[in-house]
């Protein structure tokens, strides 16, 4: 599966990329490259750099310097990008060297894995994000990952939960 980015989001992750961060795609549109569906207007992605900051300092400027409306929220930036919405959010706990690596890079920008992009569902809560895993959890996934994973960011017990919802049986 292959997205086409709109120019103005295209010009929002360059930005990104010209700082050095690596951008993530996450959220609805991330699930596309596995064959999922969900309708959004929206773009989420992550960089792998916290948010300090001089990182939110330096991104906000050059965002709002390419004609952008940058505004702070309490989970990352919020961007109006020519009438299109994208997110960037902080970077989630589990984004570290396993994470990087597991990902695979797409015209230059980088998917999770789907076990990553379970996890990240698994920490959202939010009802859209369960109808989202309900339907990641039926790919073939690696669970030895996904159940280490769930362990280090504990949430093995809403791992568990889930993932008897879907398939009737244990993990």
């Amino acid at each position: 599966m292959r997205q086409v980015l709109p120019p103005s989001v295209k010009q929002v992750v360059e930005i990104c990329k010209s700082l050095g961060f690596k951008v993530f795609l996450i959220g609805a549109r991330a699930l596309q490259f596995y064959g999922l569906y969900r309708q959004t207007g929206d773009w989420d992605f992550v960089i792998d750099k916290p948010f300090t900051a001089e990182v939110r300092d330096s991104l906000t400027a050059a965002l709002r310097n390419a004609g952008y409306l940058v505004q702070w929220r309490k989970w990352g930036l919020y961007i109006d990008a020519g009438g299109v919405h994208v997110d960037i959010n902080y970077a989630p706990l589990i984004l570290d060297d396993e994470f990087i690596a597991r990902s695979r890079e797409v015209s230059g920008i980088y998917i999770p894995s789907p076990e990553d992009l379970v996890i990240l569902k698994l920490a959202s809560g939010e009802r859209k994000d369960i109808d989202d895993l309900k339907k990641l959890l039926r790919l073939p996934l690696d669970l030895e990952y996904l159940k280490k994973r769930a362990v280090q960011s504990g949430l093995e017990r809403e791992l568990r939960k889930m993932w008897k919802r879907v398939h009737g049986s244990d993990i």
